[in-house]
């Protein structure tokens, strides 16, 4: 942005029906003269390239980042999820950098951050986002999101912070079969026991094992039958009444 600001800068307040759609204060946003044509369009206005306005002109006036806290932040955040709707997972990190350059404590503004950059393919650098996001006392982040970044962690050999976070999503899960899955992979790589989803057989290894179990339960039960339960001494298999004693067997 060059120096010259007095005659190249010009402030604009959006329209009343589009702060309270978008959910912005009523604050005038910086716009370099002969750009206004290109952000305020007839069919609705450039955020993107506002955006692109503000970070040029609080990169000369870093004291002003306060005043344009939330608004910037919730641009950035509207900006950079409908970019990575499209796709465009870099640009939508690099909205989402700007917003928690305004406002780092938002935590859903992160976590949309750490999707974004899964989602680039930028491992690493989302992996220490999500990382960030555990070590909070209180995350409201939407539970698909977690299962993501559990995925991601699995993938990254790191099984037991799946486990944890698949752990917490649970409760919100009940009939996701692909979810019980992970979960279920995630317990085995960590060396727990193996879960079993709501509805989902035993591996047919257990199955057999039991199956195998059940001819030494009905020997047990026979053999009770083959004593007489009134005085203990043995009567023949299928008698109705003991030889000794006379008890109805």
């Amino acid at each position: 942005m060059e120096r010259n600001e007095a005659t190249q800068l010009r402030f604009y307040a959006l329209g009343d029906d589009i702060r309270e759609r978008i959910g912005i204060p009523p604050i005038p946003l910086p716009v370099r003269a002969g750009r206004e044509q290109e952000i305020f369009k007839p069919d609705g206005v450039a955020l993107d390239l506002l955006l692109d306005e503000l970070e040029g002109y609080l990169i000369d006036h870093p004291d002003e980042r306060i005043f344009y806290q939330a608004a910037g932040s919730r641009l950035a955040s509207m900006v950079g999820i409908h970019l990575g709707e499209q796709g465009f997972h870099d640009m939508a990190a690099h909205y989402f950098e700007l917003g928690l350059a305004l406002d780092p404590q938002n935590l859903s503004l992160r976590s949309t951050y750490a999707l974004a950059l899964q989602s680039a393919g930028r491992r690493e650098d989302a992996l220490r986002q999500y990382r960030f996001l555990l070590l909070q006392p209180a995350v409201s982040i939407q539970p698909l999101v977690w299962v993501l970044a559990a995925r991601l962690f699995l993938d990254s050999g790191d099984p037991l912070t799946a486990c944890q976070i698949l752990k917490q999503c649970a409760a919100f899960m009940p009939v996701d079969n692909e979810f019980w899955e992970l979960y279920a992979e995630a317990r085995q790589r960590s060396g727990v026991d193996p879960w079993l989803a709501p509805g989902q057989k035993k591996p047919a290894a257990e199955v057999k094992s039991a199956e195998a179990r059940e001819p030494k339960e009905q020997e047990d039960v026979s053999s009770k039958r083959e004593i007489c339960p009134a005085c203990g001494k043995p009567v023949k298999p299928k008698a109705r009444f003991c030889g000794s004693c006379g008890h109805a067997l």
